[in-house]
C-alpha cells in the first residue's frame, strides 16, 4: 500500500486477459521496470486473479501524459489491445486525501 502525501494522481487500469497470453508476463515485467524510471512516477500497486488491477501513482497529469506517449509503452498498449486483453478500462483520478 502506498503512503503518499496528497494531492497526487492515480491511474487505475483493470483488465481481463484473453486466451492468448504468450509473452504477456515478460512485457508486464518490462513495463514495471521501465515505469519506475519515469519522471513523476511515485509508485504502483497491482494484483491479478480473474481481473487484473494495476494502480500507478503520479505527481502530475503531465507526467502521466509523458508515460502514455513513451514508445515502449505505446508498443505494449498496442499488443495488449490486439492480443492480450479480452477487455480493459482506464481511469485517472486525483487523490485529495
Amino acid at each position: 500500500m502506498n503512503k503518499l502525501k496528497p494531492p497526487y494522481f492515480a491511474v487505475i487500469f483493470t483488465s481481463t486477459l484473453s486466451n492468448s497470453t504468450s509473452d504477456y508476463a515478460e512485457m508486464a515485467s518490462k513495463m514495471e521496470t521501465l515505469v519506475k524510471d519515469q519522471s513523476g512516477f511515485l509508485g504502483m500497486d497491482h494484483a491479478r486473479d480473474t481481473i487484473g488491477i494495476t494502480i500507478s501513482y503520479w505527481d502530475s497529469l503531465e507526467s502521466i501524459e509523458k508515460w502514455k506517449q513513451n514508445n515502449q509503452h505505446l508498443k505494449a498498449k498496442t499488443l495488449g489491445r490486439e492480443k492480450w486483453y479480452a477487455s480493459y478500462s482506464l481511469k485517472v483520478c486525483k487523490v485529495l486525501y
